[in-house]
């Protein structure tokens, strides 16, 4: 499955990136940007992808709105991630478009198969 991981925190990132780097049925994608996971949605296809929220503009909520029809159409599976714990926001994101929310902190080992359940 590919996958594009959006998160400005290069430490995140990372740590994704090892987590995954074993597993032969993941493909790992990265952008560091919100303006850089626009272009790489309208770019290329990805099984899922994983918007950070609090990114700065245009942060995983802007994303969503811009490239979350694009995504759509190719049956990408979104999923927010995000420190916000409230049913609220989880009401917010899913009302926006996402399929899924990921709490952070999460545990990073155990992303895979995080990815294999959805």
């Amino acid at each position: 499955m590919k996958v594009l991981f959006v998160d400005d925190e290069a430490d995140i990132r990372e740590l994704i990136e090892v987590a995954l780097i074993t597993e032969e049925d993941i493909e790992p994608h990265f952008a560091g940007s919100g303006a850089e996971a626009i272009e790489r949605i309208f770019e290329d296809r990805f099984d899922i992808i994983v918007l950070d929220v609090m990114m700065p503009p245009p942060d995983g909520l802007e994303v969503l709105g811009l490239a979350g029809e694009k995504a759509r159409e190719n049956n990408t599976k979104i999923v927010m991630c995000t420190a916000k714990t409230s049913a609220e926001a989880e009401v917010e994101f899913r009302s926006l478009g996402a399929d899924f929310v990921l709490h952070k902190p999460f545990k990073p080992l155990k992303m895979a198969d995080y990815l294999r359940g959805l």
